[in-house]
């Protein structure tokens, strides 16, 4: 039902899929004129490059960094670095197999899906890689750490964060936001690392959500706290709105079109209440002077405009 494929395959695969679906309909054995209901393409990961003032390219093989510039070693000319396709002529293509050896397939995995937006071009970079290895290697440090898992309740700041990550990975998934979805799984993660502990359920809980994402090490927690594996076969988690309704709001508050400072309210109050709390604020009483305000709107949830 879906067709995830570069656009530099249009003409190969794409085309040829296209072609043997519409034979077999044809003839009668598929019932749809079409293969995939939807096309997704996805972007294309390039690599640094180096090319001189002229914009010859010179293979990264004969460059040299020196206090965060570029020179051919052959010449010593300084160079610009690029953004360019992978290719064996400039010597910049990223092997696999090499990133497996050094950080392990999964830091692999979820460092391509954290570059950017699933259809959107970007470059590799070494230090992109490593920064997710390290997210990886502190997931395992605390939730592999049984002397951090408590039994009983898991107190409610916890139980909010982790209702709102299941929720946004769960639609993050759908919508292919696989970015965004691993930044949530590092607020989480973070949390939980100055909070100092977690309950076993928030742990499992987690770990069935970590599995898309890093899937070896996610199977590693789920046995070593005692769930049967294999975790991928594990349903996915549910959310529960009643944690993830706000207390507080936090206002804009504009006066006369223009943002001057912020308010945190509670959202169970009217109109009226949210009016004078803003009123009181030393900022809203420095801007109004003596005379009061023309106008105040406010809109519940959202922003409070105040007219002078």
């Amino acid at each position: 039902d879906l067709y995830i494929g570069g656009a530099e395959h249009a003409v190969l695969h794409l085309l040829y899929s296209r072609f043997w679906h519409k034979v077999l309909y044809d003839l009668g054995v598929v019932s749809t004129d079409e293969p995939f209901p939807k096309l997704y393409n996805q972007g294309m990961v390039l690599a640094h490059a180096y090319e001189t003032e002229n914009g010859a390219r010179v293979g990264t093989d004969k460059v040299e960094e020196i206090n965060g510039r570029f020179f051919n070693r052959e010449n010593r000319e300084e160079l610009r670095q690029i953004v360019a396709k992978m290719s064996k002529s400039l010597r910049n293509v990223i092997n696999p197999d090499d990133v497996v050896a050094t950080y392990g397939a999964d830091s692999l995995r979820l460092y391509e899906m954290f570059m950017g937006p699933l259809d959107s071009t970007k470059p590799w970079t070494d230090k992109g890689v490593k920064g997710v290895h390290n997210f990886l290697v502190r997931v395992s440090k605390f939730f592999g750490d049984k002397s951090m898992i408590t039994e009983g309740d898991e107190d409610g700041e916890t139980l909010k964060i982790l209702h709102a990550t299941i929720k946004k990975l769960q639609h993050d998934i759908e919508d292919l936001k696989f970015n965004t979805a691993i930044a949530q799984l590092m607020i989480f993660t973070n949390h939980c690392i100055r909070k100092g502990q977690v309950t076993h359920r928030t742990v499992l809980d987690f770990t069935r959500i970590l599995s898309p994402f890093a899937p070896h090490l996610a199977e590693e927690l789920w046995e070593m706290h005692g769930g049967t594996p294999p975790v991928a076969d594990q349903a996915w988690p549910g959310y529960s709105e009643e944690y993830l309704k706000e207390e507080v709001f936090d206002y804009p508050v504009q006066i006369n079109g223009k943002r001057r400072f912020n308010i945190e309210l509670p959202v169970s109050w009217d109109n009226q209440q949210v009016e004078e709390a803003v009123l009181r604020h030393d900022t809203a009483r420095k801007w109004i002077g003596d005379g009061g305000p023309n106008k105040v709107i406010v809109i519940p949830g959202k922003i409070v405009n105040i007219v002078i």
